[in-house]
């Protein structure tokens, strides 16, 4: 093995050592509290390993992984964002007690499976990266069992992460059988019509959908949303999203470019149907985290939209998105953790009323997410619904974008009732909120990556441009 495939695979290495390492702190003597030990050591593994991504160079390793710029920025984002998530969970109230070393490490393999997700190059790899992914998501949905829906919530995860692996695998089986490779490149060599390669890859879509929450594979999502903590329900709806985005984007976009092609009807009508049913689901919603949920199957739906024009901008755009919309809903739910009651969420709309106005410096940050959800300027997400839409309009699907542009329209009305509430009159004096410096600053930096992002743009398109 060459000395740049281990610099390549030292990221891995040090994300697996790391969480071992982490979860053998739980056995020292129980006199020894390793509770901030195993937090800050943690963070300090993440930041370490987002630094030896800076040392990779692009090469394919063993036609396994493949390191390229999309996979460095996004393996940084992401390893960024599961520091940000053990902040939030560090001083979630509820489950402030149970973040210890199994916790922790579970948070490690997770980041370790969706940084495998982003820079696979086999088809293997891809599902490998996405159980290492998926099976400490059932456990975050189900921790501390006493919790109202949290059993259930797990359960209801497992089966469905079970359909979405048993469509993915019967996708590679196809893919094998009718090609005899699973690697990417040689995949995307094939350029010869092959309606058993289309079919194979049409099935790994339906399991992507499954983890995405695309419509009609949605419906774990506001269950899973509204039973998981706040910090977990941040790291399903953010960086974990984003994973299985930019594989998608890669298998279909960068490699697969002529399968990609042949399915650009069936994207069209899941962009249609996903932000159709997920803004009208959304409307009438009393529950902020089944709101939001509702609100991130709509924007998986704007992603399709780009996915759907089937040209470069189109391809841009989906990458734009996907990393403005991890940081949107990481924002959101970093406040809705910020809230959060002792012994549980608030769930109740009516149960933030009031709140922005009390807390000035969150209330200001619930505006810029809402405004960048909404898609209005100078937010990026007003950036990534021009290119998502723009690339439609330039691939000459004007219906298409049309329909987005109503869809944005009709997301005003809850993203407004939710900012009324916020800003309303209390009905009753609610007891003080304690908020930690930790969530601050992750509210902060959110904030201001959301609103620079928007002002200037140019600072990550044209870095993704060269992808």
């Amino acid at each position: 093995m060459h000395s740049a495939d281990l610099i390549s695979l030292a990221p891995f290495i040090v994300l697996i050592l790391g969480g071992l390492t982490v979860l053998v702190l739980g056995v020292w003597p129980q006199h020894v509290s390793t509770r901030t030990l195993a937090t800050v050591s943690s963070m300090f593994l993440l930041l370490g390993t987002a630094t030896t991504v800076l040392w990779e160079t692009p090469h394919i390793v063993n036609d396994m992984l493949i390191i390229d710029n999309l996979g460095r920025l996004f393996s940084q984002f992401f390893m960024l964002g599961a520091i940000a998530i053990i902040i939030l969970s560090f001083n979630y109230a509820p489950t402030k007690n149970e973040v210890r070393e199994e916790y922790l490490s579970l948070i490690l393999f997770a980041t370790l499976g969706m940084t495998l997700l982003v820079t696979s190059h086999n088809l293997v790899t891809a599902f490998i990266g996405l159980e290492i992914l998926a099976v400490p998501l059932f456990a975050f949905v189900a921790w501390k069992p006493m919790r109202n829906g949290a059993i259930e919530g797990g359960v209801k995860y497992a089966i469905l992460a079970g359909f979405a692996a048993a469509f993915f695998l019967y996708g590679i089986t196809l893919a094998y059988a009718s090609t005899g490779t699973l690697n990417l490149t040689a995949l995307s060599s094939i350029t010869t019509d092959n309606y058993l390669l289309i079919v194979a890859v049409t099935l790994i879509l339906v399991g992507v959908g499954f983890k995405l929450a695309l419509v009609p594979f949605h419906m774990w999502a506001p269950d899973i949303y509204q039973a998981a903590p706040a910090p977990i329900t941040a790291l399903f709806a953010s960086i974990a999203k984003a994973a299985v985005l930019v594989f998608l984007i890669r298998l279909l976009c960068l490699q697969l470019q002529y399968i990609w092609e042949a399915l650009l009807p069936l994207l069209g009508i899941l962009a249609i149907i996903t932000m159709v049913a997920g803004n009208l689901l959304a409307l009438y919603q009393q529950n902020l985290k089944r709101l939001l949920a509702y609100s991130s199957i709509a924007h998986l739906g704007y992603i399709l939209v780009a996915l759907a024009a089937g040209n470069s901008l189109g391809r841009d755009a989906a990458i734009y998105y996907a990393l403005t919309y991890a940081l949107m809903n990481l924002g959101v739910f970093a406040v809705v953790a910020a809230f959060t009651r002792p012994e549980q969420d608030r769930q109740n709309l009516e149960e933030y009323r009031g709140l922005g106005r009390r807390y000035p410096a969150l209330g200001i940050a619930i505006w810029i997410y809402f405004l960048a959800l909404a898609g209005l300027p100078p937010t990026a997400g007003f950036v990534a619904k021009l290119l998502a839409f723009g690339a439609a309009i330039k691939a000459g699907h004007m219906i298409l974008a049309i329909i987005a542009v109503i869809n944005t329209a009709l997301a005003f009305y809850y993203y407004l009732r939710i900012l009324i509430v916020f800003y309303g009159e209390e009905s009753t004096k609610q007891n003080d909120v304690h908020i930690s410096q930790g969530t601050i600053s992750i509210v902060i930096i959110t904030s201001l990556l959301i609103i620079g992002l928007g002002v200037f743009p140019e600072w990550i398109l044209d870095f993704i441009k060269t992808l």
